[in-house]
Formats: C-alpha cells, structure tokens, sequence
C-alpha cells in the first residue's frame, strides 16, 4: 500500500527540481540542492530525494558523482543511447531502421556543413578520406575512417544536437556497418565507397550544400543496399 505514496513523493521531488532548474535559469553544470538541502526543504526523507535525483540523473537532466553536489547535466548520448539499443535489442527496429534515420539527419547535417564549416574542418574531412584511401590500400577496414569522417561533419554543422545524435549513433551504426562491410571488400566496391566520400568532402569544401546532400544520398544508397544484403 506504501508503494503509490512512495512513488508519488519521488515525482513531487523530480517536479520540484526540474522547477528550480527552469526558474533560476540554471546552465549545464551548475549545482543543485543537496539531498540534506531537499529532504529538510520539502519534509520528505533523503531516500525519496535520492530516487528522484536517479530519475533525473538516467534522462541526462542531472548529473550524479559521488561525494559531489548534484549537478544540472549537459548535452549527453546516454539516454538516447540505451533506449535505442533497447528497441534495436528488443527487435523493435532493425540495423536498416537506424541506418534510414541517420540517413534523415545526415542529409540536414551536411547541407549545414557545406555552408558552416571552418577551414580546418574542411581539410579535416578531405584528410580522412586520404586515410581511407590508404587504409584501403593496406587491406584495413574502412569503418573507423567513416565514422570518423561522420563526426567530422556533424561537428561542422555548427549544430550541437547533430553532434549528439551522431555520437548516439556510432555505436550502433558501427555494428550494422560490420554487418555489411563485407560488400565493400572487392576493389570496385570499395573505390565506389571512397569515391563517394570524395564527393561529399569535396562539396563541403567547395561549400555546395546541394552538391554534398546529393552525394549523402547516394553514399546511404549504398549503406542500406549493403545492410539488406548482409546475412
């Protein structure tokens, strides 16, 4: 009988926090009420408080260390994370189902790129795909260069929430990536793979946001052409 009590005081607590968040402004990093502060201000026990920081804390609003003041959290993967891994662990979704998300986003991503980008992140992108060249060259897998290639890009987007979904998304992309890198082994598939890459850094470079959504698009052709035919 205690349970729905209980659980309703930890939402009063969650309700409580996220209002003195939004109320004094507070930015990412800065402190929060301890569980002694919030316990003798609201008149619940130490252990409701500490439930409702837990709840906060697994949807990245707080940030728990121990022996340390609760703290407003950051920009952060995990949440998107762990509940993506579930649905794709559930068989909710499937490695094509992310693929044609990330394909979504990243179509947004390096338009903005082609436009935002520096002149070191510029190069940056022209130089991974040297590395993947080279790597190709040497018989080395082409997934870390691609990934790193990606994230180079959502970071020239000049749109933090880009680099967030794409850090969620690594992990993940990189498994279904495995699964159909094994289509990218001959010479002539890998050359298309690197080719295309070319392009999209090239277009960036040259700051033709058309030119470089184009060139996604045929680069995510290919990803879930690989990913269908993997076994």
């Amino acid at each position: 009988m205690n349970a729905p009590a209980t659980e309703n005081r930890v939402i009063t607590v969650v309700q409580h926090i996220q209002h003195l968040i939004h109320q004094h402004g507070l930015s990412a990093g800065a402190a929060l009420p301890s569980e002694v502060q919030l316990s003798k201000e609201l008149g619940i026990s130490r252990g409701i408080v500490r439930e409702a920081y837990r709840m906060l804390a697994a949807t990245g609003a707080v940030e728990l260390r121990n022996g340390r003041v609760p703290r407003v959290g950051g920009l952060s993967t995990q949440p998107l994370t762990s509940m993506f891994r579930h649905v794709l662990d559930t068989g909710q979704v499937s490695p094509l189902h992310v693929l044609q998300f990330r394909r979504a986003v990243e179509l947004q991503a390096v338009g903005l790129a082609a436009l935002n980008r520096t002149h070191a992140q510029g190069l940056a992108l022209l130089d991974t795909v040297k590395e993947m060249r080279q790597g190709a060259e040497e018989g080395q897998s082409l997934t870390a260069p691609d990934l790193k290639f990606h994230a180079l890009l959502a970071e020239a987007s000049g749109n933090p929430l880009f680099q967030v979904l794409t850090q969620t998304f690594s992990a993940l992309i990189e498994e279904s990536m495995l699964s159909g890198m094994v289509h990218y082994t001959d010479e002539y598939h890998q050359d298309a793979f690197i080719e295309v890459h070319q392009r999209i850094a090239a277009a960036v470079w040259e700051q033709q946001p058309a030119r470089a959504m184009q060139a996604m698009q045929e680069h995510y052709q290919q990803a879930e052409l690989a990913v269908m035919l993997s076994p």
